[in-house]
């Protein structure tokens, strides 16, 4: 009997291949599985992150905005008190032109008046200048603002699209399981990476990056603030000053305008004076007149008997006691006709002197009610359109409650 050793070959059974690949696949889906879960909590705390990040930037966007916005009506307020200021400043240059029309007693250099309106007109120069100095830095910090929430803006978005995305991701790691996903490619599965990883940012950047916007934003934020708060102290102080200013030039507009109406009428109750002294002047020129009028006669009766006298012929011609008596009768005729024409020409003169002076008091009283008149204008009209100080400050006077 013929006995043939058949080797036996060695191989895998089927079957065990069949279960170890079974175990393999049912290992591997059970890590997808477990990594997925792991992937799908870190990209939920990562929504959480953005979400939190998100109402960081949010609440930072709305003081930014408040901020900005408080910064904007002291900005308004800034240029309302420029234009308040310049219809100041024009009052003062109608004062300055209204007194050039005024006509200067003695040292015109010592007029008090038009020293507090230069000083007044110098300090309105002041004021404008640091005003618009201040404008500037505020147009400044405006345009910081406009820049820190144009960051936050963008900062803001971005992350409310990584959230929508996120959120994506998260829902179809729940649902992969119920929902077969295929790939643009059909049914390859090939292992693609997705976005290069050196376009991707480091998370540490990621966080440096939004830190530096808030910070950006809250120094944007704080500065706005100080820069306000300083705006308006400022405006405040300001308007204290020239409203200050105003009242002494005011003071000093009614000190001259008493001034000018006590010594108008000094010079009128002079001026009657002087009425009355010409009065009695012209009345004893004409009593001296009547007088020498009176005496024109008894002198030319005089005159006549001496001539008539004249004519005695002979040795009648002699110079008797009625010859003396008539040449002494003749001498004071003419003694008091002379003493009446020499105090006539003494009343004219003294006439002519009281009519000099009462043309220069009347002249000093025409100077004197047209600078009271120009004062009076002045104080009544023009420096009545001068602002309050509530409106020098930026406030209208119906907007006064609000700003409260």
């Amino acid at each position: 009997m013929l006995i043939i050793n058949i080797q036996r070959t060695e191989y895998d059974d089927p079957i065990e291949i069949v279960r170890m690949a079974r175990l393999a696949v049912k290992e591997a889906n059970m890590r997808a599985t477990r990594m997925q879960g792991q992937t799908t909590q870190q990209l939920m705390q990562r929504v959480k992150d953005l979400k939190y990040w998100s109402g960081e930037i949010d609440r930072e966007l709305a003081d930014v905005k408040e901020e900005h916005d408080d910064l904007l009506r002291c900005y308004r307020r800034l240029q309302l008190c420029l234009d308040i200021t310049g219809r100041a400043s024009r009052c003062n240059e109608s004062c300055l032109a209204v007194r050039r029309k005024k006509v200067q007693v003695g040292d015109h250099t010592s007029d008090r008046v038009d020293m507090e309106l230069h000083k007044e007109k110098e300090l309105m120069s002041e004021t404008v200048k640091q005003m618009k100095e201040v404008g500037e830095r505020v147009e400044r910090q405006l345009e910081m603002n406009q820049a820190a929430r144009k960051n936050l803006l963008r900062d803001l978005t971005l992350k409310q699209e990584a959230i929508s995305l996120d959120h994506k991701s998260v829902a179809i790691g729940a649902d992969g399981s119920k929902t077969v996903v295929r790939t643009p490619d059909g049914d390859r599965l090939d292992f693609r990476e997705g976005a290069p990883l050196q376009r991707m940012s480091e998370y540490s950047e990621w966080i440096e990056n939004t830190g530096n916007n808030l910070n950006y934003a809250a120094r944007a934020r704080v500065h706005s603030r100080k820069i306000g708060q300083k705006l308006c102290q400022s405006l405040r102080e300001m308007a204290s000053q020239l409203r200050t200013e105003a009242i002494a030039v005011e003071a000093l507009l009614k000190d001259s305008v008493r001034n000018w109406q006590e010594w108008k009428d000094n010079l009128h109750s002079q001026v009657n004076a002087k009425d009355k002294e010409i009065k009695n002047a012209d009345g004893a020129i004409d009593e001296i007149s009547f007088s020498l009028k009176q005496k024109s006669g008894p002198l030319q009766v005089a005159l006549s008997r001496q001539n008539q006298r004249g004519l005695r012929p002979g040795i009648e011609l002699c110079n008797d006691k009625a010859q003396h008596a008539l040449h002494q009768e003749l001498m004071m005729l003419k003694g008091t006709f002379l003493s009446l024409e020499n105090q006539l020409d003494k009343a004219k003169e003294s006439r002519k002197k009281l009519e000099n002076d009462r043309d220069k008091l009347q002249r000093k009283l025409d100077i004197c009610d047209h600078n009271l008149t120009i004062d009076n204008e002045i104080l009544r009209q023009i420096r009545s359109s001068y602002p309050h100080e509530i409106q020098l400050s930026g406030f209208l006077l119906s907007e006064t409650k609000e700003h409260r």
